[in-house]
């Protein structure tokens, strides 16, 4: 599985969400690409309320080249750099890409 972001067609800069204009060099014009897998750089856990249950939260780097990502995780990272694949749930009603965590 995959998600989608943005990629600027003149200089090639990646951003998710995507953006009127390149952050990088102000040109209009992206694409979509299509980007598998994350490493994490952080992350966080938000304990349970209630009947929910704690909600795991990343912040990944794209592979191989960006952008930064916030993602949500099934269960806690057991390291930094611990890759995870990308999943698209926005069909959904989910607004973050989802990440499924790569055994070590």
């Amino acid at each position: 599985m995959s998600i989608n972001i943005s990629q600027c067609s003149d200089c090639g800069h990646r951003v998710f969400p995507a953006r009127l204009w390149c952050p990088a060099c102000g040109h209009d014009r992206a694409h979509p690409a299509a980007v598998q897998e994350a490493e994490v750089l952080t992350w966080t856990v938000i304990p349970a309320q209630g009947a929910e249950p704690s909600a795991f939260l990343a912040t990944a780097r794209a592979l191989p080249k960006g952008p930064i990502l916030v993602v949500r995780l099934d269960t806690a990272p057991s390291r930094l750099g611990q890759r995870v694949d990308l999943i698209d749930r926005g069909g959904e009603g989910l607004p973050l890409p989802w990440g499924r965590l790569r055994p070590d």
